[in-house]
């Protein structure tokens, strides 16, 4: 049914215990597993905005964090005896996670709830909620 699995990372705590689901869950049916860490161009761009840092210096520090969570990713695979292929991209979280999904021939997306509400929802969007929306493959969304 699935053969191969996207599992998204921000490296909070919420998204390793979704990296987890979808490891196990790859390798309870030997599907192929793909790790992604976005780094968010609207962050970037409000960051170098407010506080004059070089743009490349941010997203040089935001890529080191996704080369970091996408290690736990990986750590996570080999103690579950699952191979994963990680890759770290720049854009849109939801966009970019849709485009790789599609680019990628992804069967199933896996991705940690981050429970936004209020004002924060009507601000910043639900990346889960556009990928539910705009997704071509099934989404699994942990809590």
């Amino acid at each position: 049914m699935y053969d191969r699995i996207l599992v998204t990372t921000d490296g909070s705590a919420r998204s390793k215990v979704a990296v987890e689901h979808g490891i196990n869950l790859a390798k309870s049916i030997g599907a192929g597993v793909l790790g992604i860490y976005v780094v968010n161009d609207v962050v970037v761009a409000n960051t170098v905005r407010q506080l004059g840092v070089d743009k490349k210096e941010i997203e040089e520090k935001l890529k080191i964090a996704g080369e970091k969570a996408l290690v736990s990713v990986k750590k996570i695979g080999d103690e579950a005896g699952v191979a994963v292929d990680t890759m770290i991209r720049t854009g849109a979280p939801a966009n970019t996670i849709i485009d790789v999904a599609r680019t990628e021939g992804i069967d199933l997306v896996v991705m940690g709830s981050h429970g936004e509400s209020g004002v924060t929802k009507l601000l910043i969007g639900s990346v889960v909620q556009k990928v539910l929306y705009w997704a071509a493959c099934p989404v699994l969304v942990v809590r």
